[in-house]
């Protein structure tokens, strides 16, 4: 016998089946992406995750009462796994970018700041790359080729001087070094008299000799003057343009990578800021650029603080914030990551991490 199930049954039927929504709801596990992003993610072996982004997620999480897992990745796995759908929230301070709003929705911004350049601070290292540049291969060939200068044209009166002047231009390999001696001093203006020509030719060849020397002189006086000027605009870093002639490194697949390249400007790409500056430390790129709040951490390292210096640049103004494939779960922490960033204890949080409050 079929008969009708009872209002009372149906009612009570419903109630589970809502709480078994919702328990089913809450009880998913909310998968976060993290990397390591000091001071906004800071991340030690074998300890909790701390930073700025994790005391923001805390408050954040307490008003959402939802099962959460922290994963660590690297920036590209990070935005692979956003897309993939893997990670459901990003709590890294992902720069917004147009390509990669395409790809996915972000959070208010909590935290505005600029790019900055890295460079050495050491005098010792300018000193030494000064060095290395000046006695270059191409300076030794340059020195070389004056010798050879010198040699043909000490040669020369020497062959016209040994008959005339044997005293001054003695016969012989002694002879030819007195030419060269003539012909270095002559050229150098010293002119200290000691051998000077008397021959109808070799007062010729003394002539050409005098005209060709100041011709060279110049040339390598230039030629010195470059070579600090190149190594001197190596180490005056101060603007945007400057970083077009020289080495240039920053993070893979960052924002600050593709504002680079979009202006022209040629970069090695490191996985993380701490082996950008290993490189920028052991010589093998000039500058590095990333965004300054995150090198002004580095740099307050007892460690880094005679070791580098940064050179903010004001230019594309980075906005950070949270991120997901999903729009539903950004428009939920929005209203609560507004809250925090427009309460009382904000500004003691930014100090907290040594970061500006304007």
């Amino acid at each position: 016998m079929t008969g009708k199930v009872p209002t009372a049954a149906k009612l009570f039927m419903l109630i589970v089946f809502s709480f078994g929504i919702n328990f089913t709801s809450v009880a998913d596990t909310l998968a976060i992406g993290i990397k390591d992003s000091p001071p906004f993610i800071i991340l030690k072996e074998n300890e909790t995750p701390e930073g700025l982004c994790i005391d923001i997620w805390k408050k954040i999480s307490d008003s959402i009462s939802q099962p959460e897992k922290f994963v660590k990745y690297t920036l590209q796995d990070l935005l692979i796994s956003l897309e993939n759908g893997e990670s459901d929230l990003s709590i890294v301070p992902l720069t917004v970018t147009p390509e990669r709003m395409r790809r996915l929705y972000f959070s208010q911004p909590f935290y505005i700041t600029t790019l900055s350049i890295a460079t050495l601070n050491s005098p010792d290292q300018k000193l030494f790359s000064m060095i290395r540049n000046f006695f270059s291969l191409d300076f030794f060939k340059i020195i070389l080729l004056l010798f050879l200068v010198i040699l043909f044209f000490g040669w020369i009166v020497w062959l016209f001087e040994r008959r005339y002047n044997h005293q001054q231009f003695r016969k012989g390999i002694p002879g030819v070094f007195d030419g060269i001696w003539w012909a270095a001093v002559t050229m150098t203006t010293v002119g200290y008299g000691d051998k000077s020509p008397v021959s109808f030719w070799g007062r010729f060849f003394s002539i050409i000799w005098m005209f060709s020397a100041v011709i060279i002189i110049s040339s390598f006086t230039a030629t010195i003057s470059s070579t600090l000027t190149v190594n001197r605009i190596q180490y005056s870093i101060e603007k945007l343009s400057d970083l077009h002639d020289v080495r240039v490194g920053t993070v893979s697949e960052s924002s600050v990578a593709e504002f680079l390249e979009s202006n022209g400007i040629e970069t090695n790409h490191y996985m993380g800021v701490e082996d950008g500056l290993e490189a920028l430390k052991t010589g093998k790129i000039k500058a590095f650029v990333y965004d300054q709040a995150i090198l002004d951490y580095y740099f307050s390292k007892p460690e880094n603080q005679e070791l580098f210096k940064g050179i903010s640049i004001g230019a594309n103004k980075e906005y950070f914030s949270f991120a997901s494939k999903d729009p539903a779960i950004i428009n939920k922490i929005n209203p609560l990551l507004i809250e925090v960033i427009e309460s009382p204890e904000w500004p003691k949080m930014l100090r907290k991490y040594g970061l500006n409050v304007d």
